[in-house]
């Protein structure tokens, strides 16, 4: 993997946070046009998250983030990688948020997740619809935005100042933010659109 100088501290942090939330992490590598790449991970709370990031890599790789922390050549795990990748064309952008309300928002979480105490009480805010967002397209879908692709953006310190964009492929929905992007699918027939 051949990625600029300046850009491996910022590659290397994305990995450490992986890492942090799951120690045997595996991270899949795929060239996004001629001179970048993306790094996707899997988060144990059943979020994809990604970083694209200049740099050069011949084909669709899976390997694990420690050794990729390592080494520039760690050992390739693809048949490890379980589940599909979100869609790469087709996105519905429906809105954005300011990043100040997503910050408000996973605060309060933060905060009832430490009063709940229980992991049955963690996992139901996880799903819990933090965040209704609707297109201003006549017909477009309102999405509900579950707690656990907003903790995704908070664990992998995604947000920066500008606002968070909303947008939905099919059953995926994206959170894109200044320092990555959060993937959740939502259904294995599709959004649930609320009306």
């Amino acid at each position: 993997m051949t990625v600029p100088v300046v850009e491996r501290r910022d590659l290397g942090v994305f990995l450490g946070r992986v890492v942090r939330l799951d120690a045997g992490a595996l991270v899949r590598i795929r060239p996004s046009g001629p001179d970048h790449l993306t790094l996707w991970a899997s988060l144990p709370f059943d979020v994809l998250v990604a970083r694209t990031v200049p740099g050069m890599w011949l084909d669709d790789a899976t390997v694990r983030a420690t050794e990729l922390l390592e080494s520039e050549s760690p050992q390739r795990r693809d048949s490890e990688w379980r589940g599909s990748l979100p869609p790469e064309r087709g996105w519905q952008v429906l809105d954005t948020v300011p990043s100040a309300v997503v910050r408000d928002l996973i605060t309060a979480g933060q905060k009832a997740f430490r009063a709940a105490g229980t992991q049955a009480a963690g996992e139901s805010l996880l799903d819990h619809e933090t965040l209704r967002v609707r297109g201003d397209a006549p017909g477009a879908p309102e999405v509900a935005v579950t707690f656990r692709l907003l903790l995704a953006l908070a664990r992998m310190a995604f947000l920066g100042d500008r606002p968070v964009e909303v947008a939905t492929c099919g059953p995926w929905v994206r959170l894109s933010a200044d320092h990555g992007t959060a993937y959740h699918r939502t259904a294995a027939f599709g959004v649930t659109l609320l009306r």
